[in-house]
């Protein structure tokens, strides 16, 4: 049952307090949303209406300014991507009202397992950790994947090339038998449209793009990209032995990055049961008058920040090793 007399106050002052404090978050919370919406159009013809939005189209593209692969913003992006959303030229916006929503979440589901009211604030703060390791999830994903296909695309142009010298068309060919909606695929076809329209003077960016997601990948593109600008038997020979190279030690990252997920399912298991114990500590009818106590309370809050903390410094080790 959710405790609605907040430290044994008399439920006066929190039944005259609580909808002061519900009316301002909600009117907090639809200000956010209201700034990224625009009032109907209401009066106008739907020519004028067509009219104004191709002229205001110009100046609404830089909104959605392309962000550097791997920046902040572009990881955002990825990771809402993958539940269908697109956060482009929103990204703060986005993992704003996350935060918030998730928080929310994880408050009423501390209340509900019978932790104390200021204990379960600490729910917010926990929303808040979980999103960002959630976007850090969600982009060492992509990274996984990339890397985990990686010595298949090496392996395969290796083979191409040696019937097939251009290397824009090799890449295509070869990005034709990757895994359909994979992101290696989508890098491959991208690099092989820059060569084709950009030439030689495309290395650069493709290798400031494979920089910004794998340090594997942009070994690979450097060796890309030295083998067409500088073309020869001898180069396509080296490529073949540095592709080999690169495959033993992508193919040990691999394994170090499965083990890695099993520690990270274990440090998830422990933070799981550690906020059992304290639910079940928080129920204890011996200690039922202690928990109202609102030093306890917080001393209780401290410690479930530490451990939230705590989960996430261990998760971003584990992510850093690997």
């Amino acid at each position: 049952m959710i405790p609605t007399n907040l430290f044994n106050l008399d439920p006066i002052y929190t039944s005259a307090l609580l909808p002061f404090v519900a009316a301002a978050a909600l009117a907090w919370i639809a200000y956010l949303i209201g700034e990224h919406f625009e009032p109907p159009q209401i009066g106008k013809s739907k020519s004028e209406s067509r009219i104004e939005a191709f002229a205001t189209s110009k100046r609404a593209e830089p909104k959605t300014s392309a962000a550097p692969v791997g920046s902040f913003e572009h990881r955002v992006r990825v990771a809402f991507a993958g539940v269908g959303m697109d956060a482009s030229g929103g990204e703060e916006y986005y993992l704003l009202m996350a935060r918030l929503a998730v928080g929310a979440v994880m408050f009423i589901v501390l209340l509900l397992i019978g932790l104390p009211f200021l204990t379960s604030l600490i729910g917010f703060a926990a929303g808040w950790v979980f999103m960002d390791g959630w976007v850090k999830r969600s982009w060492s994903k992509v990274r996984t994947d990339i890397e985990a296909e990686l010595p298949s695309l090496l392996l395969r142009l290796n083979a191409v090339i040696q019937t097939a010298p251009n290397v824009p068309s090799a890449l295509e060919i070869v990005a034709g038998t990757l895994a359909e909606g994979k992101p290696l695929k989508a890098w491959t076809l991208e690099a092989a449209a820059w060569m084709h329209i950009e030439g030689h003077g495309a290395v650069e960016a493709i290798r400031e793009s494979a920089a910004g997601i794998s340090t594997s990948l942009s070994i690979a593109a450097d060796l890309i990209g030295r083998m067409w600008t500088t073309g020869g038997e001898g180069y396509v020979n080296a490529f073949g032995t540095a592709a080999d190279n690169l495959e033993s030690v992508l193919d040990a990252r691999v394994l170090a990055r499965a083990k890695g997920g099993s520690a990270q399912g274990t440090v998830n298991i422990l933070t799981g049961m550690t906020f059992l114990m304290i639910a079940f500590m928080s129920r204890n009818p011996s200690l039922a008058s202690t928990m109202k106590m609102p030093l306890v309370q917080m001393a209780y809050a401290v410690i479930c920040l530490v451990i939230v903390f705590g989960h996430s410094q261990v998760s971003e080790i584990i992510e850093n090793v690997v």
